[in-house]
């Protein structure tokens, strides 16, 4: 595999990068020409391994919610300007694989990355995220705060009545837990039809939002296997062009053949624990090897499991790249589990970026990445808009 490439000319436009992770949306803009100047991100593994691969870029691990962190990335624009802000807000609150909750916390960090842009009014920025981001519904960021908090503690009802089910789907609930079950269950209906009323769409709320601070909005649900990642993952990318500049951004069209998982996995066969750093291999008890080697490739080890424990087809690209606790793809000839190293090269990283922490820590970073050839995609056309200005 490549080496990851740091220097970057002087003229290159400057990169600021909010919810930065262990860093392939940065990478691939790198790669693109640009110079990532600047980031923030919260999570100390992740944090780490920007820092270790991205060492000369200024790194916050703080939390953007922090108003004294919004002043020291505003200190840095106001030294030498910031071109681009790029980042993916956490996306658990949005995704189709999770409770998609309008009460996730995570679920509001994109007010924050709006705040970012308003305030300094970069030439442009680009948001990634989960597909789910296109039919999230949540609260309006404006709503009367009275109403919100009445609307809020309904969700929380809710949210409280869907654990009490699933606990008494595995054991018998008190007799408070049930009282308590059946009173919510009551009044259930009244509580979802308040709550349909108020929920509004994310995405055109996004949209609005970035308009009134003075940008045209422009946004595309893209597959990485379209762009040379052996992996079909497919994410939405908001681009927003500073109303001055006045053109329209064009998205990079697909142009790559598909990349299979052999391709990229091949001449890893064979190879021991440690050859490269994160091929650490997961200890299987022989019981587990022998259903392993009964699961024909593109079928799943459990029955009920959609993509954990998924063993990959060899002349196809692989499905989503997930943490799964720990239930990660199996190998296509092998009989273990994949290495996070070679989930790592699935999300398009080169051998010598490294990823910090414990193995568990590892699949999740990698899980949560942004394939390094789709952000390359994304940001090989953003330099081209902005050097034909």
């Amino acid at each position: 595999m490549g080496k990851a490439t740091t220097t970057r000319a002087r003229a290159a436009p400057a990169i600021l990068d909010l919810f930065a992770g262990a860093g392939g949306l940065s990478l691939g803009f790198e790669q693109a020409g640009f110079a990532v100047v600047a980031a923030v991100e919260f999570w100390g593994p992740a944090a780490s391994t920007y820092a270790r691969n991205h060492p000369r870029v200024q790194l916050f691990q703080d939390d953007i919610r922090d108003d004294a962190v919004k002043q020291r990335i505003r200190a840095i624009h106001e030294k030498s300007p910031i071109d681009v802000v790029i980042g993916g807000p956490p996306c658990q609150g949005y995704s189709n694989a999770g409770n998609r909750d309008p009460l996730d916390p995570r679920g509001s960090l994109y007010l924050d990355f709006y705040r970012v842009i308003g305030d300094m009014q970069p030439r442009a920025f680009v948001m990634e995220n989960v597909k789910g981001l296109a039919s999230m519904k949540v609260l309006p960021p404006d709503l009367p705060r009275k109403e919100a908090e009445a609307l809020r503690k309904q969700l929380a009802a809710i949210r409280r009545y869907k654990d009490l089910k699933r606990y008494g789907a595995q054991r018998a609930l008190d007799p408070d837990e049930r009282a308590e079950h059946d009173a919510i269950a009551k009044a259930l209906p009244k509580m979802q039809s308040a709550i349909k009323q108020h929920l509004v769409p994310l995405l055109p709320t996004m949209v609005s939002i970035a308009e009134r601070a003075g940008y045209n909005v422009f946004w595309r649900v893209l597959n990485a296997k379209h762009f040379g990642s052996p992996q079909s993952r497919e994410r939405v990318f908001v681009v927003g062009i500073r109303k001055d500049i006045d053109r329209a951004f064009t998205f990079p069209e697909p142009a790559a053949p598909e990349r299979t998982t052999k391709d990229v996995l091949q001449d890893l066969e064979g190879k021991p624990d440690g050859y490269l750093p994160n091929h650490e291999f997961t200890r299987h008890a022989p019981a587990f090897v022998r259903r392993l080697h009964a699961t024909a490739p593109g079928e799943n080890v459990y029955k009920t499991y959609t993509d954990g424990w998924w063993r990959l087809l060899p002349d196809k690209p692989a499905r989503t790249v997930k943490e799964n606790h720990g239930g990660v793809f199996v190998h296509y000839s092998e009989d273990r589990v994949l290495t996070p190293r070679e989930l790592a090269r699935l999300q398009d990283f080169p051998d010598d970026y490294v990823f910090e922490g414990p193995k568990s820590m590892v699949l999740k970073q990698v899980g949560n990445a942004v394939p390094v050839n789709l952000s390359k995609a994304i940001a090989v056309e953003l330099l081209k808009f902005l050097n034909a200005m």
